[in-house]
């Protein structure tokens, strides 16, 4: 074992504890069975927070030899022993009197010289027998006493007392802590030699557990600690030995450490934060004494975590150390591991009295010289079993099966199955099974590996399913039917024959990109098993995701269920939720190096070059089960085909057997097609008709023509518009201007064109909504009442019609896709040259000579332009004498100077003119975020805008593009003024500069965009807009970022609990002090923190964040499914993941694992000082001299690079701390060099940071 970690602060945090000593506690009453040679004891415990002095641990205490008690100056060892679920003190006591009287080796080893103590660790279930309880008094308060009591079996794990109500802060482990101090305390036993700490089955897990996370107490005497046969350990690292799919709690605490102060806990919560490299050092500095009954091969598993670890517990306790390797570098030592083998089952009795049990628990070090037994049990079963071992033994083996069979297949070992099985082809099933029979069976088939298992199963194959495991040959002890003195595997293991080491098939992975489609994550399907895409599907044996891709070419997305059914659609429906990516964990039927969703799990993809067409197909042609009879009366098919029906002021030309693809509204039950063309024109989205016996579908849109003879349809006529439309031949620009009149607007037909309202002009939408900036909502009964209400109202810059909901907007943001949706956004309304500044209501366009027309609009001095995304992309804003370029959607990594909160994206471009150093800004909801320096530009939803030269240099090129732009024919003299431009060309004349001073002056309300084409420039004043958001009563140093979408991948993963005087502002303290940077709050009284910023694509308006705080009904607190989130700007982090460094920067921690390395290339430091003095930067440099492009460092030294980027399957988390990537590199402690089986992984996309 390594080094012990000694600590004088623990120490000092223990020095109230020598007057904790046995027999100064209260008497309790209880009724406890006698036992000879002991009695009940009441051991006094030191309360942590000193609230209560009295506190008392009942216990037995073992009596001398003349049956008196022990006189403590003569004792020279002191064994505590855990009992184990049943709460059975007295019976361990027993077990342990008699097991010491079996020890006849050496007289002076008796019951005066070893002080046995077995302590009671009381639940609720215990009342009135272990402790005295009264009904009928208040909560909590029916424990009279000062007896310590735990709730169920937290005490086994360390967690904090429940009785008495007066005090219920003091750990289990608390206990074990003043327990060796009291021993420790030379005063009292001056010559005590060692101190065992002892436990069996469930209290060999708290043993374990202990030793894992335990204080080092800088004891004057040596502390051992003895595991017999626990079921399951707390695993020390993230991974696991076995799949974890199906197991969403593998790593939870008492199995991991997630969510560690859930349990509750508060004892090791510092050591806990500081990582699992921590926890693991703390562990390989105790003496780990491992007894293992061999024949105990019983599994007592409530959840499904310890399957993870092994499929019992013989399994897990081999899969623990060769995951852990014990180790005896100095048997003299304090430090010494061994690894004991008893012919037992689960019998603790048994395993205290074997002589491998007598010589841990009571002979080993008995007169402090360092002498100890070997290790016991011959032969060893696998490799590192063996940290102390016997010379004269330790080169003694099992019986290995060395024959050769059929197919000259030999034996490979026993190895795990699961639900995707190790082999697929289960051959046969019989009473007859022998190795001969199934190896033969399998070679005659031309296979190469032959799997037994369960006794009477063959399997066979050419290879290993990508999750099989070797484990350990006693896991594999069946034998077969038809030869009893053969193995047969096991439950769930195979005995594994091959010719030549059996191949295992690489993991399937969720490739980055499958054709033009890139991998999104892994979603439910919708709530009530609807489904969430709802386009047309297939499914069948054939499916891959390549098929699935091609079948659904035209969507902007697909998805894979089920591992062979394919779904297609341009959006979500019904609300399906993200998913942890390895949910979908079904490979894909025609493909099994790729997964294709689970059940109710979809693989989505989308295609990010999507673009919607005019005519969105999301939904299926209408259909139903069974057609009725309606009248045929009136409007009739095929007797009315193609005549125009005229309803509510509208006009609809039938199509009989025709039916349209896409933009379901809603259905109805109607007697007539009248009837169902009437309930069309009352509706302001409908604009097409299928009726299909008695039901009538309604549609928001015509989508592809479909004959189907069973459908009457009807589609609206939209004419009598007023429009002048100019054909771009160069650059293929078509725009449309349609005048206000009687005509309804409505969606299809009017897509893309602009509408006049009010004097203000506004752009047609279909389909597009916009995130956030919500000001106020009614009822209309047109497209155009929408349109006519944002025109008249102050501020409104945007529209969206959800049915008779008319949603008024102040700032645009990024559009969403969404067919529900008509919207409208506001744009120019008047014509400009670049000479006048008179406006007019109509377009003009002017050819070039050659051939490229450009059309320029620019805004009436009366309207109010403000700064938003994405009307401004590619403008340059100047604030203060500074000039920055818009770049919607463009975020920059790094460089963070500090974050405000603003009202407006003007604000924030106004914050940064004005603070030196600042180049760019990121605006997230109403966070402001000032840069110092320009990381790689990362695709988000934020509004950025960066710094640029100031606007007086000129470009002889022209604009390439613009949405509403003006030019002359000559290239000489053109100006262009626009909110709209969507090129970066206007400013190809410019080159980033930083400036060496600003103003500190206050910004003003009025600012200027500017974007030029040639030698001249013209500006136009623009007045900034302002958002809405919900102004908290925060402390100095903190600011709202948003509101954002919560679900089961939480916004912010660290749970502080509910509260009834919850408030932002208690949250941000109670988070800052936990040492987060993020709170959040939700539901009215939740509080969760977090190190990693809210995902711009979980954005909520800050009207969804909408609960009155339980703590201060004036403020806000989240809402159900909604966090208001508060970031710590003054927060700092001590250690870190480097974000970036020269043109690196970082992408993630990844999973990693020898078999299958992340980045397949280890890149030696040898020229940067080795290992010794790996930092980020010195494997960076040593990736970048062999020409990798993606590189990683892991295991505080270990240095990989690739040239492939590592799969989005293997991320393992978005805060690369709290994912596995925080040991400390050991160049630098302060920054991360990944972890155990967690590589940090870094990109040289050539962006200096």
């Amino acid at each position: 074992m390594r080094t012990p970690i000694l600590s004088a602060a623990f120490a000092a945090s223990f020095s109230a504890t020598v007057q904790a000593q046995q027999y100064s506690g209260d008497v309790i009453p209880n009724s406890l069975p006698n036992v000879p040679g002991s009695e009940a004891t009441y051991f006094r415990i030191a309360d942590p927070l000193k609230k209560n002095n009295n506190l008392t641990l009942t216990n037995y205490y073992s009596y001398g030899q003349n049956n008196k008690r022990i006189v403590e100056a003569n004792v020279q060892r002191a064994v505590v022993m855990i009992h184990g679920l049943n709460r059975d003190p007295g019976t361990y006591m027993s077990n342990m009197r008699s097991a010491l009287a079996q020890v006849t080796s050496d007289p002076n080893v008796n019951f005066d010289t070893v002080a046995i103590m077995a302590p009671y660790f009381a639940n609720g279930d215990d009342k009135n027998t272990g402790f005295p309880w009264t009904n009928g008094l208040g909560a909590g308060l029916g424990s009279t006493s000062n007896a310590l009591v735990w709730k169920g079996s937290q005490w086994s794990a360390g967690g904090n007392n429940q009785y008495p109500d007066s005090s219920k802060t003091t750990s289990s482990y608390t206990v074990l802590d003043q327990i060796i101090q009291y021993f420790d305390n030379p005063t009292l036993f001056p010559k005590l030699n060692q101190i065992v700490i002892a436990g069996h089955s469930l209290g060999a897990q708290t043993v374990q557990r202990y030793a894992a996370l335990g204080n080092q107490l800088n004891t004057r005497t040596p502390v051992s600690y003895w595991i017999g046969n626990p079921n399951s350990y707390v695993w020390l690292s993230t991974d696991r030995p076995l799949p974890t799919g199906s197991c969403s709690t593998y790593d939870d605490y008492r199995e991991g450490y997630n969510k560690f102060t859930d349990y509750p806990m508060t004892y090791g919560k510092s050591l806990v934060a500081s990582g699992r490299a921590a926890i693991l050092s703390n562990f390989n500095a105790k003496a780990i004494n491992y007894a293992r009954g061999t024949q105990d091969l019983g599994d007592d598993s409530s959840t499904c975590a310890p399957g993870t670890t092994g499929k019992d517990r013989n399994e897990r306790f081999f899969n623990f150390i060769k995951a852990f390797p014990p180790s005896c570098s100095n048997p003299a030592g304090r430090n010494c591991d061994t690894v004991d083998f008893v012919n037992m089952g689960h019998d603790g009795g048994g395993m205290m009295a074997s002589p491998a049990g007598q010589a841990r628990l009571f002979l080993d070090n008995f007169y402090g010289n360092g002498s100890r037994a070997y290790d016991f049990g011959y032969p060893r079963q696998q490799a590192g079993d063996d940290p102390f071992p016997n010379p004269s033994l330790n080169t003694t083996s099992s019986s290995i099966n060395n024959n050769t069979y059929a197919g000259n297949m030999t034996y490979w070992g026993c190895w795990s199955d699961q639900t995707q099985r190790t082999l697929t082809n289960m051959t046969y099933q019989s009473d007859a099974n022998t190795i001969e029979l199934c190896t033969q069976t399998c070679a005659d088939g031309g296979n190469t590996i032959a799997g037994l298992e369960a006794t009477n199963q063959c399997y066979c194959g050419t290879s290993l399913g990508y999750q099989a495991q070797q484990v350990v040959d006693s896991s594999c002890q069946y034998s077969c039917p038809g030869n009893s003195s053969q193995i047969c595997g096991g439950y769930n293991r195979l005995s594994l024959f091959s010719s030549g080491r059996p191949k295992v098939l690489a993991a399937p992975s969720t490739p980055e990109t499958v054709g033009d489609f890139y991998y999104a994550s892994c979603y439910t399907e919708g709530a009530n098993n609807a489904r969430a895409l709802t386009g047309k599907s297939t499914q069948g044996n054939f499916m891959t995701l390549d098929y699935c891709a091609n079948f659904c070419s035209g969507y902007r997305y697909f998805g894979a269920e089920y591992g062979r059914e394919c779904y297609c659609g341009n959006g979500f429906s019904n609300s399906p939720n993200r998913t942890a990516d390895n949910d979908c964990s079904y490979l894909c039927a025609n493909d099994s190096t790729q997964f294709c969703g689970a059940g109710n799990r979809l693989t989505v993809y989308q295609n990010p070059s999507w673009v919607a067409p005019s005519s969105v197909s999301t939904t299926t042609a209408a259909t139903a089960t069974s057609p009725g009879s309606p009248q045929s009366t009136g409007v009739s098919c095929p007797a009315s085909n193609n005549a125009i029906v005229t309803s509510g002021g509208k006009n609809f030309t039938t199509e009989c057997g025709v039916d349209h693809y896409a933009g379901d509204l809603t259905s109805l039950n109607v007697n007539s097609f009248q009837h169902c063309i009437d309930a069309c024109a009352q509706n302001s989205q409908c604009v097409d008709v299928s009726l299909y016996g008695t039901a009538c579908y309604m549609k928001s849109n015509v989508g592809a023509a479909i004959a189907n003879d069973q459908i009457w349809g009807a589609k609206l006529q939209v004419s009598g518009s007023t429009s002048s439309a100019s054909t771009t031949i160069g650059s293929s620009t078509t725009s449309t201007t349609a005048s206000a009149s009687n005509t309804a607007v409505v969606c299809p037909a009017a897509d893309n064109t602009t509408i006049v309202s009010n004097g203000a002009s506004f752009l047609v939408e279909c389909g597009i909504d916009r995130a956030g900036g919500d000001m106020k909502s009614l009822g209309v009964s047109s497209f155009q009442q929408c349109i006519d209400a944002c025109a008249t109202t102050p501020g409104c810059v945007d529209v969206s019609l959800s049915g008779s909901a008319c949603y008024l907007k102040s700032t645009l943001a990024a559009a969403v896709n969404n067919g529900g949706i008509w919207g409208a956004k506001l744009v120019t309304t008047s014509t400009s040259s670049s000479t006048s500044g008179s406006a007019s209501s109509s377009s003009t366009s002017s050819t070039t000579g050659s051939g490229v027309t450009s059309s320029s609009v620019s805004p009436p001095s009366s309207s109010a332009t403000p700064v938003t995304c994405p009307s401004s992309d590619g403008t340059t804003v100047t604030s203060n004498g500074v000039s920055f370029l818009v770049e919607c959607g463009i975020d920059h990594a790094g460089g963070d100077m500090k974050s405000l909160g603003v009202s407006s994206f003007r604000q924030c471009i106004d914050a940064c003119a004005t603070t030196p150093g600042c180049v760019d800004v990121a605006l997230s909801g109403s966070a402001c975020y000032l840069k110092s320096q320009l990381g790689a530009a990362v695709n988000n939803g934020v509004w950025g805008a960066k710094v640029v030269t100031a606007p007086t240099s000129s470009s002889s090129g022209s604009v390439s593009s613009t949405s509403s732009s003006t030019s002359t024919s000559t290239a000489s003299s053109s100006t262009t003024t626009s909110s709209e431009a969507s090129s970066d060309s206007a400013t190809s004349s410019s080159t980033a500069t930083q400036p060496s001073a600003t103003s500190s002056s206050t910004a003003s309300t009025f600012s200027t965009i500017t974007t030029t084409s040639s030698s001249i420039t013209s500006t136009s004043s623009i007045q900034t807009s302002t958002s809405t958001s919900q102004a908290q009563a925060l402390p100095s140093g903190f600011v709202s970022v948003g509101c954002f979408v919560d679900s089961n991948v939480r916004v912010l993963p660290k749970s502080r609990g509910s509260s009834n005087a919850q408030t932002p502002q208690q949250c941000a303290m109670d988070c800052q002090a936990q040492g987060y940077k993020y709170s959040g709050t939700e539901w009215s009284q939740e509080c969760w923190c977090g190190n990693a910023a809210p995902k711009s694509s979980v954005a909520a308006p800050w009207s969804d964040c909408n609960m009155a705080c339980k703590g201060d009904k004036t403020q806000k607190c989240g809402d159900s499914n909604r966090i208001s989130v508060v970031q710590d700007t003054t927060w700092q982090q001590t250690f870190f993941a480097r974000q970036s460094y020269n043109t690196w920067n970082l992408m993630s921690c990844y999973v990693d694992s020898g078999s299958s390395r992340t980045l397949s290339r280890g890149v030696s430091l040898s020229a940067f000082g080795g290992a010794s003095n790996a930092t980020i930067s010195n494997c960076l440099d040593a990736c970048a001299a062999s020409g990798y492009t993606y590189c990683g460092e892991e295991y505080y030294s270990e240095c990989y690079g690739s040239m492939t980027a590592p799969t989005a399957n293997v991320a393992a988390g978005d805060d690369p701390l709290s994912a596995g990537c925080n040991y400390p590199c050991n160049g630098n402690k302060t920054e991360a060099c990944g972890g155990s089986n967690r590589i940090l992984v870094y990109i040289n996309n050539g962006t200096s940071a």
